[in-house]
């Protein structure tokens, strides 16, 4: 299970609440899964202090400035990770999904039996609009769909060349047989006008014992307001259905409010979903696996 986080500056650790709880949870279950975090915020953030920096030189003093830094660190990571910028010659979306495929490459590392093993990502907030847009990517390298189709990245980041990325059907995505987004905020970069174009989930090479147990839960607070249903988003969802599920995080005060965005990691009720989806998949791939025998 790879987790990857949103925009923001966290620490390395961030996923560790998470992992923490869900392994508690699991209880002897835990040992089967291999839990990986995928962080990609200082890929980002090294540029994003720097303008800091310079931000605080002007002659007239900034008011709010607390608020203000974290605005440039946070909401300054959609514009660089979509806009088409480089770093050192590479998109900076291609260091961000490069990050992804590492992780994944590290699950890999971990497992006796890599192919064979289904794959659950938990993404939070903009990294529900990495994941996608790394398996938007991954569909049209492997001439699944055309390159004609509006894309909901920046036209500039669209444009970046559509290789495979990963070498193994984990890093392909191929054996993905469980998604759930939180705090999700893919609404927010769609393309200005329709159709609007689901990805293709669950993927062609899912190994069909797995396909009955894949599924797409997207939990959102009702009052995250960076976080959004997506099941009614799609013009054409080439059979993809999105479970929705509103849920209310975080302590009372909290959830309730704005911050309920930074509250699922901890959250009790959602890690017990979480866990629920983890023991259907990993169901699904024993059965499997008796099957096979």
């Amino acid at each position: 299970m790879v987790v990857i986080h949103g925009m923001g500056d966290p620490e390395p650790g961030f996923a560790a609440p998470l992992i923490d709880g869900l392994s508690r949870l699991l209880g002897a279950d835990a040992a089967a899964i291999a839990f990986e975090p995928c962080f990609w915020s200082d890929i980002l953030q090294e540029s994003q202090n720097e303008i800091w920096v310079r931000l605080q030189r002007a002659p007239t003093p900034m008011h709010l400035n607390a608020l203000r830094q974290w605005v440039v660190g946070t909401l300054g990571d959609p514009t660089g990770y979509l806009s088409g910028y480089e770093q050192r010659g590479i998109p900076v979306l291609q260091s961000v999904h490069q990050r992804f495929a590492q992780s994944l490459a590290a699950v890999e590392s971990r497992l006796n039996d890599p192919a064979g093993a289904p794959l659950v990502v938990l993404a939070h907030s903009l990294g529900g609009v990495v994941v996608t847009n790394y398996l938007w990517n991954l569909e049209r390298a492997a001439g699944e769909v055309g390159t004609g189709a509006v894309s909901t990245m920046h036209a500039g980041a669209r444009e970046v060349a559509r290789r495979p990325m990963g070498d193994s059907p984990m890093q392909r995505l191929e054996t993905l047989a469980g998604l759930i987004t939180f705090g999700c905020n893919i609404p927010l970069f769609l393309p200005p006008t329709p159709p609007y174009e689901c990805v293709r989930f669950p993927r062609p090479g899912l190994p069909a014992r797995l396909q009955a147990a894949t599924r797409w839960l997207n939990v959102y607070d009702p009052y995250d307001i960076l976080g959004y249903p997506l099941g009614d988003l799609w013009d054409d969802a080439h059979g993809t259905k999105i479970d929705d599920v509103a849920m209310e995080v975080g302590m009372p005060g909290i959830s309730m409010t704005p911050l309920s965005h930074t509250r699922y990691w901890s959250d009790g009720g959602f890690q017990l979903m979480v866990v629920g989806e983890l023991r259907r998949v990993l169901g699904a791939a024993r059965e499997a696996g008796t099957s096979d025998e």
